[in-house]
């Protein structure tokens, strides 16, 4: 007879300890299997002995007819922070901690309790439709990836013979967060606004100037016209230029490491690359090597890391947050000078721009490229994608209205041959 134990854990959790005698090795050795069964927690102490008890004599008879309880008798989050570790080695820091996040915040207090082969279908899908009441559907979708990858591993490990996760349907919920970018006209105000001596109207009626520095002006300059990725900008070194060729070797980004923020490989292989980059960009970076190496020799300053494009005053390499912030600023301060100076701004052909995040120059660049009807597989390499899918995955918008633009070229095309010409 199998032997219970209750037990009660430091959050109140209540498990029981079921060992089962598995009689004896050839040297007389007692052979026993131990389990630990967590019931239901809503129910009365006899009714969760009862439980432990019916459990416990499953296993028993399941061990008499040669059966014994396999891995997936164990509980799902033991399961999950075993498969965290496994893969630890293989995700990039931010991502690890990104998968660390959603298990502590949702995953884990969700399916606590649970064995792993008792997640069915359903509780995928009621687990869904309770983040649907708080998260938007990227965030949801995040929860599902790393569901989907637990899961996934456990059927590959012969632990469970199907996937939950496979067929789960996810909530139907409008995508509340749409990309947000320039279009080719904003692209060309915005680049405008770079050069304005903007005008601040103060409390006592006078106005204040601010204008962009030229590193600022570089750094934005190659967000928009070479769709690069913030931290692969910021891991830019002047060595990385090529003035001759006009083009740029992006090999490295700056992101989240254990030791913090640190230069470390690109997001993929296929974003190792080198991105040509045209003459406006080439004049503001002729510009920038110039004050740049001007600015070196002055008293107090110290050596820039690597000869790094983009350095703060102490000669350290800027800051991840930094260009953000500058970004924000410059839209808002851009937008309120419209506003005070409307007459000016119009005969500019200037207008208000929308507020994005500095992300979404990367996507103004994507928009601008198939506007000027460069194809699909050129844009991906451009952008460092690592299959076409997800160029147009994630800028399906801008092909959208491509196409449309395309079927008028088919009927132009169509009706020139029948006029016969």
């Amino acid at each position: 007879m199998a032997s219970v134990k209750r037990i009660t854990n430091k959050n109140g959790r209540v498990v029981y300890r079921i060992v089962i005698s598995m009689g004896r090795t050839k040297q007389g050795a007692r052979r026993v299997k131990s389990l630990t069964y967590s019931v239901n927690q809503s129910a009365t102490r006899r009714q969760q002995e009862k439980e432990a008890l019916q459990y416990a004599m499953e296993i028993e008879d399941r061990i008499k007819y040669g059966h014994e309880p396999g891995e997936g008798e164990i509980l799902f989050e033991d399961f999950a922070q075993k498969w965290l570790e496994h893969v630890r080695g293989s995700l990039a820091c931010g991502t690890y901690t990104g998968y660390e996040q959603l298990l502590r915040a949702g995953i884990l207090p969700y399916f606590k309790g649970y064995k792993l082969a008792q997640v069915k279908m359903q509780d995928i899908e009621d687990f869904y439709q309770m983040l649907a009441a708080r998260y938007a559907l990227g965030t949801i979708r995040r929860y599902a990836n790393v569901l989907n990858c637990i899961f996934k591993a456990a059927v590959r490990r012969e632990i469970l013979e199907e996937n939950p996760c496979r067929y789960a349907r996810k909530p139907r919920l409008r995508q509340s967060r749409e990309l947000r970018y320039f279009t080719p006209e904003q692209s060309l105000m915005f680049l405008k606004s770079l050069d304005l001596p903007l005008r601040k109207v103060q409390e006592d009626g006078s106005a204040k100037e601010y204008t962009v520095s030229t590193g600022y002006k570089v750094f934005y300059a190659l967000s928009l016209f070479c769709g690069l990725r913030k931290g692969e900008t910021l891991a830019l070194n002047w060595p990385d230029i090529h003035f001759e060729s006009k083009e740029i070797s992006v090999t490295k980004s700056i992101g989240r490491t254990e030791e913090g923020f640190r230069s470390k490989e690109t997001k993929n292989a296929a974003s190792v690359r080198k991105i040509p980059f045209p003459d406006i960009v080439c004049l503001l970076l002729e510009k920038y090597r110039q004050e740049y190496d001007e600015r070196k020799i002055c008293p107090g300053s110290r050596q820039p890391e690597e000869e790094a494009l983009f350095i703060r005053r102490d000669g350290r390499r800027m800051g991840h947050t930094t260009p953000y912030q500058h970004f924000t600023k410059h839209l808002k301060q851009y937008n309120q000078w419209v506003r005070d100076y409307p007459q000016e701004a119009f005969e500019r052909g200037l207008e208000e721009l929308p507020a994005i995040p500095l992300h979404g120059l990367r996507h103004s660049c994507a928009t601008l490229l198939n506007y000027l009807d460069v194809n699909i597989v050129d844009i991906s390499k451009y952008l460092g994608h690592a299959s076409c899918s997800t160029t147009m995955n994630i800028y399906a918008h801008s092909f959208e209205a491509r196409k449309q633009a395309a079927r008028e070229k088919l009927n132009i095309f169509l009706k020139d041959i029948n006029s016969g010409t």
